[in-house]
């Protein structure tokens, strides 16, 4: 599985060798020199002395910091630690199974009381859009039934067609109950229209019984239904962070991804005390250089993106293709996509903001050794794997999708654990008139899906064309037509490039670390 940055990187990075064919389109370079490791080794404490005063600067320098990934290892040599660390899994597993055995009850109470709910909707439905037919129906098979050798399906030896003359009523003379009225009309014998008079009548009033009931049942079925619901969603509100505490002191052995490191580590031996703990962070904030090229202007106090960086290049090409962000996350689809979008794009979260077009995205891998010597002594080796990537803004949006996408990823784990198969929302009282209101507007829904039929094949038509023209050669040939840089040797290089070699090697990272570690002094 391609790494998304190798991804990102083929499509807007460096022209030569296959990479940044689409550049303009997208900009995603890692500046050649902007990766460093840096390694120190120094008394227990300096080491996370250093990693949180570095954290802690780049928020100071103006940088968004998300984390990514964390793993610990332990050695059981370090008694006292790995006992401690035991403990308190061991514990956190007690709780979450004591919370899984309560959780499982009121799923179970819930999915009882949501069938009983959905049943009476139905009903409900009947009644608000006058539905004779199936009311009718329901009437026969579930209260006339009842009436034993008086119900209707049991006079249709001595009048075959008595069901259907009872449905017809329904279409023709629904509250009619005269019997030569009925006779009349169906044109059937006296002694059938007394038996349809007598059951119209009867019908008539079990509908208005019916009808009271059904709505006073339903409104309190949702109010219990609500009530389970709040008390699955306090479960899981309660349950989340202990699980991922738990997920935190799983042992990084047994992660295929952190194991490859923590073996090959020289340090990791079953007869040392050695703690290895390994976080990876983003960070990233917007950067102008001077004198931006016509039609990549950086607006200031727009309100509103200047280019959209949610266009259909990223959607298609970068998130819902399968090489792409897609290839990591299979259930990804445009929905999730168009919704956790409008969420990214939300001044609120401050993760991007609307008058900026390039980001420069820095990753850091820190990795803390703590190692205890037979002497008593004890001491950390930090090593800080850093790498800069100068970002246009719908590259760095791919990647705060796949941020959200590991969170929903997270999110779905836990529901599969309390065994939540879906997101049902909360009814009140109140919305049932809405509900009521939403069944009388069924035609508009038609009338929207035929709609939205069309826009498919046309949407399908396009991608048709889009996969010709990539076919030709086309899109790599007019790619540079793109709203982004991709003047690469020339305005890429000269700008952007050096503004994010100053910022990197001057005061955010390089001679921050430095500095802060007492090297060269």
């Amino acid at each position: 599985m391609a790494d998304i940055f190798e991804f990102l990187e083929d499509y807007g990075g460096a022209p030569g060798e296959g990479k940044g064919k689409y550049l303009g389109k997208i900009v995603a370079v890692p500046p050649l020199g902007q990766d460093e490791e840096f390694n120190f080794s120094l008394p227990k404490g300096k080491g996370t002395d250093l990693w949180i005063g570095f954290f802690m600067n780049l928020e100071n320098k103006g940088y968004t910091v998300q984390k990514v990934s964390e793993s610990l290892e332990i050695s059981p040599v370090d008694a006292g630690y790995y006992n401690l660390t035991q403990k308190q899994k061991e514990e956190m597993e007690m709780r979450i199974k004591q919370g899984l055995a309560s959780v499982a009850s009121a799923v179970s109470d819930y999915e009882l009381i949501a069938h009983d709910t959905r049943k009476y909707e139905e009903l409900l439905k009947m009644l608000k859009t006058n539905d004779e037919h199936s009311l009718r129906a329901t009437f026969i098979d579930e209260v006339d039934i009842n009436t034993g050798a008086n119900a209707i399906k049991s006079m249709v030896v001595r009048w075959p067609t008595v069901i259907a003359d009872f449905m017809t009523l329904g279409e023709k003379i629904p509250v009619e109950d005269d019997v030569n009225k009925i006779k009349d009309e169906l044109k059937i014998s006296k002694a059938e229209a007394v038996i349809l008079s007598t059951k119209q009548r009867l019908y008539k009033n079990w509908k208005e019984i019916f009808g009271s009931e059904v709505n006073g049942r339903f409104s309190r079925l949702i109010a219990q239904q609500n009530s389970r619901k709040k008390t699955i969603d306090e479960y899981r509100n309660w349950l989340k962070p202990l699980i991922a505490r738990h997920k935190l002191y799983k042992e990084g052995l047994a992660s295929p991804d952190t194991a490859k490191e923590t073996l090959i580590t020289p340090y990791h031996s079953p007869a040392q005390a050695v703690s290895t703990n390994i976080i990876t962070i983003w960070a990233w904030q917007p950067i102008v250089a001077t004198e931006p090229r016509i039609g990549t202007l950086e607006r200031k106090g727009t309100i509103k993106f200047g280019i959209d960086p949610y266009d259909n290049f990223t959607k298609n090409e970068l998130i819902l293709n399968e090489k792409g962000l897609k290839n990591e996350f299979s259930w990804i689809n445009e929905k999730w996509a168009d919704k956790t979008v409008e969420e990214i794009k939300k001044p609120k979260l401050g993760w991007m903001k609307e008058n900026h077009l390039y980001y420069v995205l820095l990753q850091v891998i820190y990795e803390r050794v703590t190692i205890k010597l037979p002497s008593g002594a004890e001491m950390e080796d930090i090593t800080l794997k850093t790498k800069n990537w100068f970002l246009s803004q719908n590259g760095l949006l791919v990647l705060l999708l796949k941020l959200k996408a590991e969170q929903e990823e997270f999110d779905r784990e836990i529901n599969q654990l309390l065994g939540i198969s879906s997101e049902e929302g909360l009814k009140s009282e109140e919305e049932v008139e809405k509900i009521i209101e939403k069944w009388k507007l069924e035609d508009k829904k038609e009338k929207r899906e035929r709609f939205k039929e069309l826009k498919d094949k046309t949407r399908k038509i396009k991608n048709t064309f889009s996969r010709v023209s990539k076919f030709l050669g086309l899109e790599v040939g007019l790619s540079r037509f793109g709203p982004y840089e991709h003047n690469f040797s020339d305005r890429i290089t000269q700008m952007y490039l050096m503004t994010t070699a100053t910022d990197f090697y001057v005061p955010h990272v390089s001679g921050y670390l430095l500095e802060s570690a007492g090297v060269g002094k």
